[in-house]
């Protein structure tokens, strides 16, 4: 058992002791003899993460790989509830529902873009957080985006 002490000098030592300190590291010493694991569980979860995950199919889902089409960029905006306060763009749901065809055409070429570049903006990660202070004492506040 590999226990704090001096600095071993001798070879034969100094690599059990280094074996000792792996092992109770957990490195390198799987199906070891004294291992307090259980290594059936090891094994087992070893090949659950180097197995294929279902839905890792190499099969393309014709539904989930269809382009967006103009209509459903068009139809859209009218479904979003017009009441929200707008982000950080300043755009306000009431403004795309009220938008033209001009401004779907855009909306619409942009979304075919980030579908053939498979990428989206990385401000769209990221949201204006306002604390809404909800009445009472100093820590009631909630953040709301």
């Amino acid at each position: 058992m590999w226990t704090e002490g001096d600095i071993q000098r001798e070879p034969h030592f100094a690599i059990k002791s280094w074996h000792q300190h792996r092992y109770h590291l957990g490195h390198d010493l799987q199906h070891h003899p004294l291992s307090p694991w259980d290594e059936s569980e090891a094994d087992r979860v070893t090949q659950t993460l180097n197995s294929p995950h279902p839905s890792d199919s190499h099969i393309p889902d014709p539904e989930l790989n269809k382009t967006t089409t103009r209509e459903e960029v068009k139809e859209i905006p009218k479904r979003l509830p017009s009441d929200k306060a707008a982000g950080p763009h300043g755009i306000t749901n009431k403004i795309l529902q009220a938008s033209g065809e001009q401004a779907i055409a855009m909306i619409y070429l942009y979304m075919l873009i980030i579908w053939e570049v498979e990428t989206y903006p990385g401000a769209w990660a990221s949201a204006l957080m306002q604390p809404i202070y909800k009445g009472g004492g100093e820590d009631q506040h909630s953040p709301v985006s």
